[in-house]
């Protein structure tokens, strides 16, 4: 199995192709939605639910959100991490 190396703008559009919403953020308007950002660190994204504010939601709420977008990245190839500020993407190892 070859691993593939995760970008930004990649897992940003397989996620969007799998029907997840892309967060947007405006000063007025937008909406709640995943954000995708590279770390400093070539090869690893992080990818969190934004919710917009005056949206009250729980640490369950944002854990499932981290957990779905998860398992549709893991289905593509890539090894996720899971931890407090959202899903961690690397290749996976192979």
């Amino acid at each position: 199995m070859t691993s593939k190396t995760p970008t930004a703008s990649g897992i940003s559009r397989l996620l969007a192709a799998a029907g997840h919403t892309r967060a947007v953020v405006k000063m007025r308007g937008g909406r709640s939605g995943f954000a995708v950002t590279s770390s400093v660190h070539e090869g690893i994204v992080t990818v969190r639910h934004c919710a917009m504010l005056g949206t009250s939601r729980s640490a369950e709420q944002y854990e499932q959100w981290h957990e779905r977008y998860a398992k549709t990245i893991a289905a593509a190839g890539y090894a996720t991490d899971i931890d407090d500020l959202g899903v961690i993407v690397t290749a996976k190892e192979g």
